[in-house]
């Protein structure tokens, strides 16, 4: 981090020496308006001043039409002072400026001596006269007391017009766009999180905490071409600044669980005290802090006067310290076995009666292991001890091999939060300002991501973080029509997870990780990866503003690195799993209606599963070879990866009033945008050609198996220096905007209807603005390939795995790392990458679209605006936007069973399957020969039956086992029919069976475009993700007068995409057939179609000051004073959630919605208590519906 501080302080210097460049500011706002008479007459060469609280003035004279403009004033309160001669001085106060949003000021001038003032308290303007960018602006005692329980600023913006919140604010967005759109500064610095700003955005990696801030502007709707480069909707906050009264406050924020009622569901399920009353989760929340501002004196250097200057109007500081300290207790629950259940003792329900059998008999019975695995036992042990030193273990009605285990982890969270801002007025004409935020995430127990521990007495990891940020600024006024600002920002820190753990932490279980999730129980480790990251942001701008006549014109650029830090071990030890494969035929078998009468096809595969479990039968071992510093391949040692991506800026802006009542907006922006670039020597690795996503079928051969034009993917590194994708340099975008008040001076219905001139405006635009994504969609695909990592797994679908082997055997080739696939006598660990690396079944294919280019929103809006009063406006609006481009990341390898003619045989094979239940030939879907109603299988048998047996119309021939498998068998129900479960799980998930089906004369891409890296996906990134937004706003704005403040609003909106996806890195898949894209056309996961806000300041009419007791002691003064309610309401109606891969029967979508609520003590079938969101006649149908048992008279599944 030193370096970044020492590249920080050098640009410092470059600012002070040479800042006579150019900036529009897009960290400060404007004051304009128009100087007349009281006949309506402008007044030209009037002299305007206006005045920050810092005594810092600024001079201008007002054009022939009598206007005048003032740009790059930061943001705060001003006083305008206007003279002219033979008429009054107008002194207009508390004109307020917000970044982004030009204030108005319109001066009436009276006729009269100079010496004469006429004060107007009022402030601006409240009608939006100047821009047609729609922006939203909180400041002053709206930001400090706002009941904001985290007193995280960005909290704030979830109560404007646009925001859409789904769960927590994090999860916020904003006119229905996704993540990587959204664009959040402090004072011009960057600090969204740069890896995860696709998935992430709405998210500040430097914290702007409220007693620190100023003001947040959001501007959510077409954007100047000031904006838009970086995001299409910005969130803009300022740091306080101080002023020539030295000013501090001081707050305690505390919040504790005994003036909290408990959660319902640690009322039914949590923790007890010694009366069996639920144990509150314990959270006390200390939140603590102090501010003080003012002028910085300092030594008067020459002759006379006082030793110190004081600084006034000349230097000020702000300083904000504050802590946030959380000691607590977070509620957990835990699935674990029952004793009788570790002991190998099997539970299940066949109608009222529970039956049970000893798994190991069965075991024993069929000359397989019958004993639990030691290892295995000793951690079942272990969990059994730790959950009786704390919580409560009950029962799980249903599950009679499953108990609930309640307890609550403790863990303390500590932060601490710097924020200090510095301003000079260095000259008359020039100023600085710098800002820093330093932030210290104290390393602590990491409840957020699960990492506390899985059961006392067991490991638990911590995150912890340190994060800063500096700007500095410098503003000159060169003319008294051209301004200019440079500001350089930086934003760095480094964020660790996991910090600490170690292969020892998994000792107790022999240097692995045991999952034993299968059989359902919870297993007892938090973690087993650690890392660390940073994504340094450096950003230069430099623009200009340039009053010209009635022309206000902006131009400048931007310069931009990100980069990416970071290093992880992506597994600490190896993780092995447990089950039984149908391979594995004796075991898989064992377990069947005669050992376990009565057994449902469910519950013979739960069987399975806590057999394999508790003897430690082996599935997979996973593991990976991380590139380590010395270019050799090592089992699960840390990489290390460096990148970066730049981007760049130019634009050019007018705001021109063309007439007293008409202003145009028009400007351009050209915003290069590079392409992710690595540093890091082959960690990252392409594809050869883009093509090979399409794998041995060749390029754009979907669903036609055995076309095989195409070659096997493979991979090479890329360089350092090689970027990802070309470059995306012609990107232009246009922004146009207009805002017209009508002339209504002469009455009349008009009149009536708008109000008198100057009370009412039409404002409407246009812009388009660019989305940048974060760094993990690298990571997500050149990340992913082999180059950097290995895969070690072994399992069934790589075909390495030697089936039927424990946990327990000496010398077990399941427990070792897997060599290469085209040399099995060559280990991976220790080597060094050989490029090109072909793929195998182990990895996935992933490669960006070399045309990929930069995602793009276009914007727009029309609104018309009624002042009511002269503090009071409503506005009516449509906002409506369209992402077009916009990245998106999806698997191309779509499981075809239509073109290969499964689908057909799939149907066959049910029908032989009831056939055969009719004629009492068991539950088989195999093919009996002429006559029994039954069709041959030629599909299904050449991956069953190895060359030498296949012959599909001999009926001796369909004898394996497969035709009767139960996972197969319930696949063809008629209930509830699954044809990828049925051809996905058991076909190309088995390498012994794609070499059948090979060797019998199905074409290797016979279900798969690119069957190399078959269910492990074929994943490319390009602009096919599309969004849509339309809105109608009503907003009623009232400023602060006479202790009233109002800001409300209502929005009807609709949210769609192309992708149910709010983050372009996470897959949002669509059907690769024709059409499949504009099916995908749906409502976003955000989507909230009505929302209604409510936020108001009213002091209480009491105490010096106010209406009552204005003269009242200061006794009194102290307990009736300076009360203020401050009313808080969000009203919204429900987002969209899917219900998954289910039809309708009986009931239309507007019916099911209006079932949807909150249903308590709902008693299933199966005897358990559960809070559900339907009613039970509905729930119970479905189950009946997807009913797979074949036997089932009830072909239609409801009853």
């Amino acid at each position: 981090m030193k370096q970044y501080a020492l590249c920080f302080a050098v640009m410092a210097v470059f600012l002070l020496t040479a800042g006579q460049s150019s900036i529009f500011a897009q960290t400060a706002g404007s004051i304009g308006g128009s100087v007349s008479d009281a006949n309506g007459a402008a007044v030209p060469n009037a002299t305007v001043v206006i005045k920050s609280a810092g005594g810092q003035e600024f001079t201008v004279t007002t054009n022939v039409n009598g206007g005048y403009q003032v740009p790059s004033l930061g943001a705060g309160f001003y006083v305008v002072t206007t003279t002219a001669p033979n008429f009054k001085r107008s002194v207009v106060e508390n004109v307020k400026v917000d970044v982004g949003v030009p204030a108005t000021v319109n001066v009436t001038l009276e006729t009269g001596e100079v010496t004469e003032t006429v004060v107007v308290t009022g402030g601006a303007e409240i009608l939006q006269t100047q821009t047609a960018t729609i922006g939203t602006t909180i400041t002053g005692r709206q930001i400090i007391e706002s009941p904001i329980p985290s007193r995280d600023a960005l909290d704030l913006v979830g109560m404007l017009p646009g925001t859409a919140t789904v769960g927590a604010p994090r999860r916020s967005s904003i006119n229905g766009l996704p993540k990587g759109s959204l664009s959040i500064t402090i004072d011009g610095v960057d600090v969204q999180d740069n890896l995860l700003r696709s998935s992430d955005g709405y998210f500040t990696y430097v914290r702007p905490r409220v007693d620190a801030i100023e003001e947040v502007t959001v501007t959510s709707s077409n954007p100047g071409a000031e904006g838009g480069g970086d995001g299409a909707v910005q969130i803009k906050f300022v740091t306080r600044r101080g002023n020539n009264n030295y000013r501090g406050s001081a707050f305690w924020q505390h919040r504790n669980e005994a003036l909290n009622a408990n959660y319902w569901y640690l009322n039914r399920d949590g923790e007890r005290d010694d009366r069996g009353k639920a144990i509150r989760q314990k959270i006390r929340l200390n939140q603590y802090g102090a501010n003080f501002s003012g002028p910085i004196p300092f030594l008067n250097f020459g002759e006379g006067g006082p030793l110190f200057n004081s600084g006034k109007s000349k230097r000020f500081f702000f300083v904000n310290y504050e802590e946030f300290r959380l000691p607590q207790t977070q509620s957990r629950s835990r699935t674990i076995f029952t004793p009788e259940a570790q002991a190998g003792i099997y539970r299940y329900i066949v109608g009222s009666e529970t039956r049970e059998r000893n798994l190991f008999d069965i075991a024993l019975a069929a000359n397989q292991l019958g004993t639990p695995d030691p290892t295995i036992a000793a951690m079942l042990a272990r969990i059994r001890t730790a959950v009786g030193t704390q919580g409560t273990v009950t029962p799980i009605t249903g599950s009679p091999n499953f108990q609930t285990y309640n307890f609550s982890p403790a863990g303390n969270s500590v932060r601490k939060f710097l924020a200090l801002r510095l301003d000079f007025n260095l000259t008359k004409n020039h100023s600085l300002e710098f800002v820093t935020n330093q932030q210290e995430f104290v390393p602590s127990k990491d409840f957020l991501n699960s990492q506390d521990e899985r059961f006392p007495g067991f490991p638990s990891y911590t995150q912890g973080s340190e994060r800063t940020s500096y700007a500095i600024a410098l503003r000159s006024t060169l003319r008294s029509n051209l301004t200019n600002e440079a500001r350089y920002t930086l934003s760095t820190g480094l964020s660790t997870f996991s910090e600490g753990i170690s292969v020892a932490d998994f000792a107790y279980t022999g240097g692995f990780l045991l999952d034993i999730s299968a059989a359902g129980a919870t297993t007892p480790y938090s973690r087993n990866s650690s890392s660390n990251r940073n994504t340094p942001t450096f950003d230069f701008t430099d623009n200009v503003t340039w009053i010209l006549g009635n022309h206000s014109i902006g131009f400048g650029g931007q310069w931009k690195l990100i980069r990416r830090e970071g290093s992880a071990i992506g597994r600490i030890a190896p993780t092995i799993s447990f089950g039984l494969l149908a391979a594995d035929a004796a075991a898989f078998n064992m377990f069947s209606a005669t050992t376990l009468p009565g057994a449902s096809p469910a519950q013979l595969t739960a069987a399975r599963n806590l057999y394999a479990v508790l003897v430690g039968r082996v599935t997979g071992y996973t593991s990976t070879a991380y590139l380590s510093a010395d270019g050799t391949y090592r089992e699960n040692s840390e990489l290390s990866r460096l990148a970066k991506q730049n981007t760049y800026g130019l634009y050019l802006q007018d705001s021109w009033r063309a007439r007293p009542n008409l202003t145009l907006n028009f400007g351009l922006r050209w915003q290069p945008q590079t392409a992710f670039t690595a540093l890091s020597e082959g960690v990252y690795s392409r594809l050869e050609s883009h093509d090979q996503i399409f794998g041995v079928s060749g390029a754009g051969n979907l669903f036609k198996p055995g076309t095989l034009t195409g070659s096997a993917p493979r991979v090479v590194p890329l360089a350092v220096g090689e970027k990802a994708y070309p470059d995306d340099l012609n990107n232009f975008a246009p922004s146009v905007g207009f805002v017209w008040s009508p002339d209504s001076k002469n009455g009349g219905f008009l009149r009536h209807l708008l109000g008198r001139s100057g009370k009412s405006v039409f404002r409407g635009g246009y812009s388009m603005s660019f989305v940048r994504e974060g760094f993990n969609l690298l990571e997500s695909l050149y990340g992913a390939n082999p180059g950097g990592s290995q895969s070690l797994t072994r399992n069934s679908g790589a075909g390495n795995l030697v089936v039927g082997t424990n946990l327990r055997d000496p010398n077990n080739p399941n427990l070792r790392p897997a060599t290469f696939d085209n040399n099995p006598a060559t280990p991976i660990v220790g080597s060094r990458p050989n490029f090109p690396i072909a793929l195998t079944a182990s990895n996935s294919t992933n490669s960006f679209d070399p045309n990929l280019k930069t995602g793009k929103v276009h914007s727009f809006s029309f609104g018309y605006q009624r002042e009511l009063d002269k503090n009071t406006v409503i506005e009516f609006r449509y906002v409506g936007n369209r992402g077009v481009d916009l990245q998106r990341q999806y698997n191309i390898n779509e499981f075809n069973t239509i073109e290969n003619g499964f689908a057909n045989e799939f149907v066959l094979a049910q029908s032989n399957l009831y056939a055969n239940i009719a004629a009492g030939r068991g539950n088989t879907f195999a093919y009996f020969g002429e006559g029994t109603g039954t069709s041959q299988l030629p599909i299904m048998m050449a991956y069953f039956n190895t060359a030498a047996t296949f012959d599909p119309a001999n009926p001796a021939r369909y004898t394996a086992g497969n035709f009767a498998n139960t996972t197969l068998v319930n696949a063809l129900s008629r209930n509830a029919p699954n044809i990828f479960a049925f051809s996905g799980t058991s076909f190309e998930n088995s390498a012994v069976r794609r070499s059948n089906a090979i060797a019998n004369g199905l074409p290797v891409n016979f279900f798969y475009v690119n069957p190399t890296t078959g269910v492990s996906g074929s994943y490319t990134v390009d602009n096919s993700n599309r969004t849509w937004y339309d809105s109608g706003v009503i907003e009623l704005r009232r400023r602060l007068t006479n202790g009233l403040r109002i800001g409300s609003s209502y929005v009807f909106s609709k949210a769609q995409a192309n992708a149910y996806a709010s983050s372009s890195e996470l897959f949002a898949g669509f059907s690769q057939r024709e059409n499949g894209l504009n099916l995908a056309k749906n409502v976003q996961a955000f989507d909230i179609r009505h929302q209604f806000k409510f936020d108001a300041t009213y002091d209480l009419p009491f105490g010096r000051g106010r209406q009552f007791l204005s003269g009242t002691n200061t006794f009194v003064n102290s307990l009736v004073g300076g009360w203020s309610i401050l009313p808080t309401v969000r009203w919204q109606s429900g987002s969209p959630f899917s219900l998954g891969n289910v039809q309708l029967v009986g009931m239309t979508k507007k019916q099911l919605q209006k079932e949807i609520g909150v249903y308590k003590n709902t008693i299933l079938r199966d005897g358990t208590q559960r809070v559900t969101y339907l009613p039970l006649d509905i729930i119970e149908n479905t189950q009946r519906a997807f009913n797979i048992n074949v036997s089932d008279t009830l072909n239609n599944g409801y009853g």
